[in-house]
């Protein structure tokens, strides 16, 4: 793992232009393509986006980026020009969102040429409509995924700019500017001490073995605000599929529920047969397995994460995502919950049984 600021090995880790395509080649499949766009298109909202001028980069997590294949294995764990260059051009990304767009239409500038990035929807219980047709990625965006022996890893980005699936955003009623405090959630942008938070966090409970997003990169943007570039196996959440059970969706639901199967089967993770007329049963009981263990680890571990039913705050395969609410206890701290404005959390105890709750709620989809 490294954690460096990129100006002191500028100067000194040079590489030959000649070789670039072949030691990085692999940052270039992330352009904000991603197979979720062609199997769920009613899962997601697609931003413009631009370069950031002026970014450094504080973190880059060379572990996890020889694991994705992004970096050589066994090379020096040292920023050089070129794979500075490479991780700004690829990461270095803010949405042009409504507010933006509406400018920039009204001085005549052509956003068709800018690449796109979906921002994916999934439920959140602090939206009014508890359906998902107004939640999701607040202020995030997907790079793509990436293949490296035999497994795919799923790439997004943290502080890219307010979308409106922020909770801000739709309190307001209108499209807001990114940097605006007026509306709870609704800033778009992420400190940097959150993500160093998330990087050191993370990286430790991955190596006790604790299935968990990691950090591969913090991109500084501001003076106190950056991106955070999360990586994972599957990013997807509960909440990506529960929300067209809610919207009684089932052609969604279904394309959903296939994603999730075929993307487990591939990385290994799940042994059904994708084509066979068991396979959501199989997939319930994978779900089931899943967050038995994970809850269990929860509680023997004294790790606070905030479950519930709709299964916002976890990875689908039982794991941890979004750091901002995650606690782990010396001791068992039963009282403790998380204090979100107009509600609380659930606290160490009530956790198992909103991990049930969440497979509960996949027993109904699956019927």
């Amino acid at each position: 793992m490294g954690n460096r600021s990129s100006k002191p090995n500028l100067r000194t880790q040079a590489v030959p232009s000649r070789t670039q395509d072949a030691l990085y080649k692999n940052f270039e499949s992330l352009d904000g393509s991603h197979p979720y766009r062609a199997k769920v298109p009613e899962g997601y909202i697609l931003y413009p986006v631009e370069k950031i001028e002026g970014a450094r980069i504080l973190y880059f997590n060379f572990e996890l980026a020889e694991e994705m294949g992004l970096v050589p294995t066994n090379g020096d764990h040292k920023l050089n020009r070129m794979l500075e260059k490479k991780i700004l051009d690829t990461f270095a990304l803010k949405i042009v969102n409504e507010f933006e767009q509406e400018k920039k239409r009204a001085q005549k500038i052509d956003l068709s040429v800018l690449p796109k990035y979906m921002a994916t929807r999934y439920l959140q219980l602090q939206h009014q409509s508890k359906t998902g047709k107004t939640s999701g990625d607040g202020r995030s965006i997907w790079n793509g995924c990436v293949k490296n022996k035999d497994k795919i890893w799923d790439v997004s980005s943290r502080g890219t700019g307010v979308t409106r699936l922020a909770p801000g955003a739709v309190e307001a009623g209108k499209p807001l500017p990114t940097g605006c405090e007026k509306f709870g959630y609704g800033c778009g942008l992420a400190e940097l001490d959150e993500l160093v938070g998330s990087a050191l966090m993370s990286e430790i409970f991955h190596r006790q073995g604790i299935k968990t997003e990691r950090m591969l990169a913090i991109i500084q943007s501001g003076k106190e605000t950056g991106i955070g570039v999360r990586a994972a196996p599957n990013l997807l959440r509960p909440a990506h599929i529960l929300m067209y059970l809610k919207q009684n969706n089932l052609g969604a639901l279904t394309r959903s529920l296939d994603y999730l199967i075929e993307r487990q089967v591939q990385n290994g993770e799940w042994h059904i047969n994708t084509k066979g007329k068991h396979k959501y049963e199989l997939m319930l009981k994978c779900i089931e397995n899943d967050f038995a263990r994970f809850a269990a680890r929860l509680d023997v571990d004294y790790i606070f994460l905030w479950l519930d039913w709709d299964g916002d705050n976890v990875l689908a395969n039982g794991g941890i995502i979004d750091y901002g609410s995650v606690r782990q206890f010396g001791v068992r701290h039963d009282q403790y919950r998380f204090d979100d404005g107009p509600r609380y959390s659930t606290n160490l105890n009530e956790q198992k049984c909103k991990a049930q709750q969440i497979v509960q709620a996949f027993a109904p989809a699956v019927d």
